[in-house]
């Protein structure tokens, strides 16, 4: 399936990319956590139309994904936390999550959709009765 969101959005909302190859192969990546964050909500594949809070969603989310694990400062991609110290002073910063990291948060999540119970139902099983002749 092709990416939920390319490289022209991408660079709408943030800017011109250098390495277009990693930003489409990240743009992939992210449309892949999408839809399993999908079906794992609905329980079906994803197909167009379907929810459109989704589809109204869907490239943005994608665009942000991919801007968040591009944006992390080279060295520090999974870090959450630095600290480093020189002559008796320290300095430390705390990230507000893994930087580096695709990961959808519950804005991103509920940005798409993909939030509350949902209600399911189980059919039984119908079978013919079993009598038992012993």
């Amino acid at each position: 399936m092709a990416a939920l969101a390319a490289i022209g959005d991408y660079t709408k909302r943030y800017g011109t990319v250098t390495g277009e190859a990693r930003v489409k192969v990240l743009l992939e990546d992210a449309s892949n956590l999408m839809l399993s964050a999908y079906e794992a909500h609905w329980g079906e594949a994803y197909v167009k139309g379907a929810h459109t809070a989704f589809d109204r969603a869907a490239a943005a989310v994608c665009c942000k994904l991919v801007h968040n694990a591009l944006t992390a400062p080279e060295g520090y991609e999974g870090a959450t936390q630095f600290s480093q110290g020189a002559g008796g002073y320290t300095a430390s910063v705390t990230f507000d999550g893994a930087v580096g990291d695709m990961w959808l948060g519950k804005t991103d999540l509920a940005d798409l959709g993909l939030t509350g119970q949902r209600r399911r139902v189980l059919t039984p099983e119908e079978r013919d009765e079993v009598t038992d002749d012993a």
